[in-house]
C-alpha cells in the first residue's frame, strides 16, 4: 500500500468540508496558498484545487443521467508530456467524492459551499451547454482533464 492511502486517513469529512469552504471564499489565483494556511501539504492543495470541483459534481451528474465516469483523468505536464491519473488513487478526489455522495442524501455541509464548488467543475458547464443544446444524458460517458500548468507535477501515478 503507497503513501498516498496514510493521508487518506487525514482526509477526514471535516477536513474536506474545511477545504470545500476554504475554495468556496477565496479568490481562485490565492486558493493554493489559502489551503496551505489551513495545513494541507502543497500537494493535497493542488489535487483539492483541481479534483474537489470534479468529485463534488459527480452525484449531480448522476443524477442528471451520467452512467459511466472514466476512472482516468488526464493533465498536461509543464513540458507538454500527457500525463493519466487513476481518479480513486487520489486521496483527495476519494475522500471528496464520498463527502459531496453523503451531502447530497443528509446535507452535511453549508449547501451554497456545495454548490460553489460544484458550479466550478469543468464536466458541470460541459453537461449544461449538452443539455441546452437539447441533448440527451441517459446512459452518457464522461472523461475528464485537468487544466493548468502545475496539477500534473502533484497527480499520483
Amino acid at each position: 500500500m503507497g503513501w498516498w492511502h496514510l493521508n487518506l486517513k487525514r482526509l477526514t469529512s471535516e477536513r474536506i468540508i474545511l477545504a470545500a469552504e476554504t475554495l468556496a471564499q477565496t479568490p481562485i489565483d490565492q486558493q493554493i496558498e489559502a489551503l496551505r494556511h489551513k495545513g494541507f501539504s502543497e500537494g493535497e492543495a493542488h489535487r483539492i484545487v483541481a479534483l474537489l470541483p470534479l468529485a463534488f459534481s459527480r452525484p449531480v451528474l448522476e443524477q442528471l443521467g451520467v452512467k459511466h465516469f472514466v476512472p482516468v483523468v488526464t493533465a498536461v505536464a509543464r513540458d507538454g508530456t500527457p500525463v493519466k491519473a487513476m481518479l480513486m488513487r487520489q486521496p483527495e478526489y476519494a475522500a471528496s467524492l464520498k463527502v459531496a455522495r453523503k451531502h447530497r442524501r443528509k446535507g452535511v455541509m453549508d449547501h451554497e459551499v456545495y454548490k460553489a464548488i460544484t458550479g466550478g467543475s469543468a464536466d458541470i458547464d460541459a453537461v449544461s451547454n449538452a443539455l441546452n443544446a437539447g441533448a440527451s444524458l441517459a446512459g452518457s460517458t464522461i472523461a475528464s482533464s485537468l487544466i493548468g500548468p502545475d496539477i500534473a507535477e502533484y497527480l499520483i501515478r
